[in-house]
């Protein structure tokens, strides 16, 4: 059956590529021709991935204990040095850097993060910077309700005249978080992270300062402080700073999964089930500006072939009919049925290594379940996101490098597929096409394979749960 899966998560890919290739056709599409070299490719690599993969019986490799501070010292260094070279004058050099590392140079210095230190310090003068043309912002802020609470917070510490320096911490705390990714990893993993240290999506990540990077940091402090700390405070705190950022971006609420081993602590359900109110209390409270800043995502879609990830993206580069329900194509449930098909292959391979379930794995499985929702809100439900977005699936990396040396054959071909395609959508920003199918599989097998796990409650009782239990 896991093979069938396998198999059927291969030929809906193929399907996916095909339709594309067939825009060929539409001679009423004067952007076909250019999807067709894009398509090829992906359909090259896409079965070079699946092929090799397998042919792989067991895959392990063991790296120094050093090797993890060394991305994190390279995703710094490709980071800050033409950061720093930009900022002393040197403005041609950084451009070539950032041009060689296909990262699109924002129009200043950490911009994202510009953006909303600006919409703080406009809400902290009493300006409505949601409202269109509201004097302070050129266009109104896309963020949640809860970003302005930062106004807050003592001393000024979140405005404008503080971006540079916030943003070069956000640059040493995104490489931190690298390492200790990189230090719950077998050696495979490492590879992936490393490469992912280099790639496009993780540098502009780091280059804009986007908000997207606490969201990383937020699932690694979770696991931090759930296992060091087992208890229905801890739980409770981290539910809380889950919350708080969702009330930024809305989709980080996704991010709740993680909470689902605080079930088998007792009293727990109390924990998971206010989460879950203030997060749909905090929607419905807010809800014209969860439309807003949803559909500010598919009004930002460029169809280009350059840092866009999503399913709307891919979705525009297929031949196919609409279906008589508005906005609806055939290409839309065609992803659906991929991911699903991912999901499910997942759910297999997660029910196979359950026996091996312990309180390291279920850790790992929090933060892949933390890691695969929050991409799949973003690029599979909300349709379209900057390659950064890719970031996400780094969470993922722990567990799936775990999982390949568990099961034997099938378990291998699953992880260092995965692990594969989680590279590729790290590194790959000139095919969308490429890069979102890639992301979509990794995250959907990797949230099937995470849920089961935890979700499967162990007899034994792992440490952090029994140690509360009692």
């Amino acid at each position: 059956m896991t093979w069938a899966l396998a198999g059927l998560v291969v030929a809906l890919t193929m399907l996916v590529v095909v339709q594309v290739l067939r825009t060929a056709t539409d001679h009423a599409n004067a952007s076909a021709a250019g999807y067709v070299p894009a398509a090829l490719t992906a359909l090259a690599v896409l079965l070079v991935v699946f092929a090799v993969g397998a042919l792989i019986r067991r895959f392990e490799l063991d790296l120094s204990r050093w090797f993890a501070w060394l991305i994190g010292l390279v995703s710094f260094a490709f980071a800050f040095v033409p950061w720093i070279l930009l900022t002393t004058g040197h403005a041609n050099v950084a451009a070539m850097l950032y041009r060689g590392l296909r990262i699109p140079q924002g129009i200043e210095r950490f911009w994202d993060l510009a953006l909303v230190m600006r919409s703080i310090d406009c809400s902290a003068v009493g300006v409505d910077v949601f409202a269109p043309h509201n004097g302070c912002l050129q266009d109104p802020a896309i963020y949640g309700p809860g970003m302005l609470w930062l106004k807050y917070v003592p001393f000024g510490l979140f405005s404008f005249s503080n971006v540079l320096w916030l943003g070069v911490l956000m640059m040493l705390a995104s490489s931190l978080a690298s390492v200790w990714l990189a230090r719950e990893s077998t050696g495979v993993g490492q590879v992936v992270l490393f490469i992912a240290a280099l790639g496009a999506p993780w540098l502009l990540l780091l280059e804009r300062g986007n908000i997207d990077a606490v969201l990383i940091w937020v699932a690694v402090i979770a696991v931090i402080v759930v296992r060091r700390w087992p208890t229905l405070w801890s739980w409770s705190a981290v539910a809380a700073l889950i919350w708080l950022v969702g009330t930024w971006k809305y989709y980080p609420f996704a991010m709740g999964i993680l909470l689902v081993p605080v079930l088998w602590i007792r009293r727990g359900w109390i924990v998971l089930a206010a989460f879950v109110l203030a997060s749909v209390g905090f929607v419905l409270l807010t809800w014209t500006n969860f439309r807003f800043s949803m559909q500010s995502n598919t009004n930002m879609t460029e169809i280009g072939d350059y840092v866009v990830l999503g399913r709307a993206p891919v979705v525009a580069r297929m031949i196919g009919s609409v279906f008589p329900s508005p906005g609806i194509q055939v290409g839309d449930l065609l992803i659906a049925a991929l991911a699903l098909a991912a999901l499910g292959w997942g759910v297999l391979i997660g029910l196979g290594v359950a026996a091996q379930r312990s309180a390291r794995s279920m850790h790992l499985a929090m933060l892949a379940s933390a890691g695969s929702a929050m991409f799949l809100a973003s690029v599979l439900v909300g349709g379209f996101g900057w390659a950064y977005k890719a970031a996400f699936l780094l969470l993922c990396v722990p567990l799936v490098s775990w999982v390949v040396l568990q099961l034997g054959r099938s378990s291998a071909f699953a992880g260092v597929v995965t692990l594969a395609l989680i590279a590729i959508c790290s590194i790959v920003v000139w095919n969308t096409l490429l890069a979102s199918i890639a992301g979509i599989i990794a995250a959907a097998f990797a949230a099937g394979m995470s849920v089961v796990l935890l979700l499967a409650r162990d007899r034994t009782a792992p440490p952090v749960v029994a140690s509360v239990a009692r």
